[in-house]
């Protein structure tokens, strides 16, 4: 089966829409040269393995969840909310799969050699960020109405759907094509290691001083280049990782909560809950209370089946 170029497994618990011939006919994404794309919210057994030289690029955008890629080469590591994996056409090839126990809601677009979108810099792959808060709630706004227009079909639909593309383009050239100083920009990949290392073990304090030294430059340095790709601080990015695996641990197992604490690096329960609240929106009880809920909902479905 080598000559295939995708290979996709669908879990139970699956959703998935592609954007359409028709869709990808209108002018920004004809433009752009992009050949096929979608929305998906992936279960814990979906998986995508691509082959290397594709003659295709793959932008792979997180919207909430978490996933993992693994390269051809072995490198591993995972992305969150936000997060931007880009493979060019030439790079190599990988697996892309679900990692913990929430859905990895993803956007995707594969765009063909030779696009605009993607910088000559980026010949094997790269992880970039959008603004977690903002521009992930837009990017599934945008994608929904893209849609809801295609299925209503009135007499400005189409115009919308090209507005709606022209944006989604926009924040992904945005994201691929940083405005901040070149020095920033050869670090995607080294960052992306970083992480992974850091999402070993987040136990650990992760001083701002032993990041840096892992990145071989200056706190200063280091705190430059993470304010200038992820618009936070080193601290603030360690902590959203910290809140994220805990969101996980939360939802798919019964660990008490002082453990799941433990485990992100937090002594203190009451610091725990309240970081954790100021995060989520929720307390850790509340938020494991609710995903115990969801799932109960979701077996409910399945038996009424």
């Amino acid at each position: 089966m080598k000559y295939l170029k995708e290979i996709i497994h669908s879990p139970k618990r699956f959703e998935q829409w592609h954007l359409s011939p028709r869709i990808l006919d209108v002018y920004p994404f004809h433009l752009a040269k992009a050949r096929h794309g979608g929305y998906g919210l992936h279960d814990v057994d979906f998986y995508v393995e691509r082959i290397s030289s594709r003659g295709f690029s793959a932008v792979v955008i997180t919207l909430s969840g978490n996933g993992r890629f693994i390269m051809e080469d072995g490198t591993s590591f995972q992305v969150g909310p936000g997060d931007v994996f880009v493979s060019s056409s030439s790079g190599q090839g990988h697996r892309e799969e679900t990692e913990g126990p929430e859905p990895w809601e993803q956007f995707w677009v594969l765009f063909s050699e030779g696009s605009a979108i993607i910088p000559d810099t980026i010949d094997d792959y790269d992880v970039f960020q959008i603004d977690i808060k903002r521009e992930t709630s837009f990017v599934r706004e945008l994608v929904r109405n893209i849609i809801d227009e295609e299925m209503y079909e009135g007499s400005t639909s189409f115009k919308a759907i090209e507005l709606s593309a022209e944006l989604l383009l926009l924040i992904i050239q945005r994201a691929i094509r940083p405005a901040g100083n070149t020095e920033s920009r050869r670090h995607h990949s080294q960052l992306a290691a970083l992480w992974s290392e850091v999402a070993k073990d987040l136990k650990a304090p992760w001083p701002v001083e032993e990041l840096a030294r892992m990145m071989n430059c200056s706190r200063s340095q280091f705190t430059r280049i993470c304010n200038d790709i992820y618009h936070k601080s080193p601290g603030q990015k360690v902590r959203e990782m910290k809140m994220e695996n805990a969101k996980i641990l939360l939802s798919g197992s019964s660990v008490p909560v002082h453990e799941v604490a433990e485990t992100v690096g937090f002594s203190s329960l009451s610091l725990f809950s309240s970081s954790f609240a100021a995060y989520t929106g929720m307390g850790p009880r509340e938020f494991r209370k609710m995903k115990m809920d969801q799932e109960s909902g979701l077996k409910q479905i399945g038996s009424d089946k």
